[in-house]
Order: C-alpha cells, then structure tokens, then sequence
C-alpha cells in the first residue's frame, strides 16, 4: 500500500488574506491569537489584513507561514488523518517537526520568529531562481569557478529538475547569472528577498541561532521527517538541532529527498500552505505521484471526507 507524505512551503509561499479561513471558526482562530501572543505578535491581524510588503519582512512571513501550515495539518490530523514522512522546505521545516510532534505549534512560531530576525540581518545578499538548465553539474562548476575568486555564491536550492536557486553577494550572483545564461539557463529570475539565505553568508549567525535551539523543548519523532540538509532520516533532538542550524548556510535538497521519499514508497503528497509552491515541484519530478493541495480549512473539510 503507498504511503502518505505531508509537506510544508518555505518563504514566498505567503500572500496578503492567507487567514481569513483561519479565523471564521472558532478553535482555529483561538489558536491563531494564542500563536500570536507567545511571540508578542498579533497574527490573526497579520494574516487577514497583512500587506504583501508587510509579510515581506522575514521575521514576519516565517511565523505567519508556520502557523498557518500547522493549524490546517493540526485540524487535518484532528479529522484522524497521518502522515508516513513529513517534509518540509526551508523554513517549512519547522511545520514538519510539528507534525512530527517534535516541536510544538507554540514552540515552532518562537523559533521561526527569532530565525527570522537573525536572517533579517544578513545584508548585501541575494538570491536568484535559474529555470530551464538541466545541467545541474556544469551549473555548479560555472558557480564555483565564481566562488573561486574569493566572491560568495553558491547553489541553494536544488527544487526539481530544470529549476535550483542561487545565493551570495550581488555582484557574484550576477556574475553567475551570466555564466548560467551562457550554459542554457532560459531564464534566471531575481527573488524578492531580504538576504542571501541558505550560503555562507549565513554563517556568522549559526551559533546565536543554535544557542536559542539548544533551550527549546524538542522531542523524538514520532513520525518520519527527512532533512533538506542530507535527504535522510532523522529522529533525535541533538540531531534535529544540529541539522537547524546547517540549515541556515547549507542547501535545500528538496529534489533529492522527494526521490528518496518515493523510493521509500510514497505515492500520495499532501501540501499544507497559504499556497502551493512545493506541489508543481514534486510533479516536475514524478508525474504519477497523487497530489494534493491545502491552503484553506475549506479544501481541507472537502479532501478529508474523500
């Protein structure tokens, strides 16, 4: 029998009225004001009258896109729904490990607020989303040959096929922006941004982040949750903890750990989110894997009757 995978989006997968579900029942959007006041932030406004420029800011977007994951796979697995493996990309990590009952919803928010603050002061950084190279090899020597030169940039994201992530200063993304056009790249696409996330310009804020992991409560996974740092398995606090923090200055390995997922038979992917980023990548990388998406309490009541 195939096995069930939930899955959770990282930042830009926010948009402005993404709560307005949340709050028109009443054990949601409680939980949403509770949320809220663990981190001194009201999120019930954010996520109903939020700007776009307002959940730009990261500190803002990462708990707001926390919360509203959690509370819709909290309201799923309430309807007595599971996952085999949860899977989460980028900061969605965080939504994963609730719903392997790692973290917290409450914890998860705090975590995600203070990452987000740490992030926010990483400046002179950008990243930038190559489409259309199927070369990922020649990719990562063009943008090596680059970093080579004592300038930062480096593959953050590898998403599917045809489509990963560069990050590092401005000028050598742009440097590499060239190079990755010259090799075939279709398009290279500026991502709106506050800092290059996921390169070694993170680097110099891993230890304050790992001070405020190391006094969070974390427990062992109940459920199976795969790394974007190394595509594998992981269960235990010290581990889950460790790989938190490579998370910030490593790769997102979202390709490799779908792969990894099939291979461990799953066939039916569920992605909980204000929207659907992560959906579209998976069936770039198996198109007869079942999909489904859930971004309001509504498609959730609709999907856990089938």
């Amino acid at each position: 029998m195939g096995k069930t995978v939930w899955m959770f989006p990282g930042q830009g997968s926010q948009m402005p009225g993404m709560g307005q579900t949340l709050v028109q029942h009443d054990e949601t959007r409680q939980a949403l004001m509770d949320l809220g006041t663990r981190i001194g932030l009201d999120l019930t406004e954010l996520l109903t009258t939020g700007t776009k420029e307002d959940l730009k800011a990261t500190d803002l977007a990462q708990p707001a896109i926390v919360a509203h994951s959690t509370l819709l796979a909290n309201r799923y697995a309430a309807l007595g729904h599971q996952p085999d493996f949860v899977l989460g990309h980028s900061v969605g990590e965080y939504s994963a490990l609730v719903a392997a009952s790692v973290l917290t919803p409450s914890e998860a928010v705090y975590l995600v607020r203070e990452r987000g603050k740490l992030m926010n002061q990483v400046t002179g950084g950008t990243m930038a989303a190559v489409i259309g190279l199927d070369d990922v090899e020649a990719a990562h020597h063009a943008v090596e040959s680059i970093a080579a030169t004592g300038e930062i940039v480096q593959i953050a994201n590898y998403n599917c096929p045809g489509q990963f992530v560069i990050s590092g200063q401005v000028a050598a993304v742009e440097s590499a922006t060239a190079k990755l056009k010259e090799l075939g790249a279709k398009r290279v696409l500026p991502l709106d941004v506050s800092g290059a996330f996921h390169s070694s310009l993170m680097t110099p804020f891993a230890p304050r982040f790992e001070d405020v992991l190391v006094s969070s409560p974390f427990q062992a996974a109940k459920t199976k949750f795969i790394s974007n740092v190394d595509s594998n398995f992981h269960d235990q606090p010290d581990e889950l903890i460790r790989l938190l923090v490579q998370q910030l200055y490593s790769p997102v390995r979202f390709e490799a750990c779908v792969e990894k997922l099939i291979a461990e038979g799953a066939d039916t992917f569920i992605e909980f989110g204000p929207s659907s980023p992560l959906s579209g990548l998976v069936k770039r990388i198996k198109k007869d894997v079942k999909i489904v998406s859930i971004t309001t309490l509504e498609q959730l009541e609709a999907e856990a009757i089938r």
